[in-house]
């Protein structure tokens, strides 16, 4: 069964959960929901191919789907690689040397990953789309 509406249904939602995220001041969840938003992204294209997916890293999701003859371009696995950092980061205090990850993040980070996951999310829809 295909599920690829489902994963876009929820890539939209962490897209809003990170905006709100970052409106309430909370900048490493907005961080964390920008990369969950692209990495959902990713596994509804890999699921139009009838791939089903495993992993978080958004990069090598994209990179799969090159594998399958989807033209990803560079542009767009470097802001993947960008959203790859806030997957672990953004929640393990044992991440860091000191401190809890809420001390380490702040506005211009969260703006920064909202502003790539939005990209990645409206160009994997369109190779969705095309595919």
């Amino acid at each position: 069964m295909r599920r690829v509406a489902d994963w876009l249904r929820q890539a939209d939602a962490a897209l809003s959960q990170a905006r709100d995220s970052k409106e309430d001041g909370h900048y490493w969840a907005s961080c964390f929901f920008a990369h969950q938003a692209a990495e959902y992204a990713a596994k509804a294209l890999l699921e139009s191919l009838g791939v089903e997916a495993r992993g978080h890293s958004v990069s090598s999701l994209l990179d799969k789907a090159r594998e399958l003859g989807i033209e990803i371009l560079e542009e767009m696995r470097r802001k993947a690689l960008s959203l790859d950092r806030h997957y672990i980061q953004s929640r393990y205090v044992n991440t860091f040397y000191s401190g809890a990850p809420v001390d380490y993040y702040s506005l211009e980070d969260a703006e920064k990953a909202l502003r790539e996951a939005e990209e990645l999310v409206r160009y994997l829809k369109e190779k969705i789309r095309g595919a």
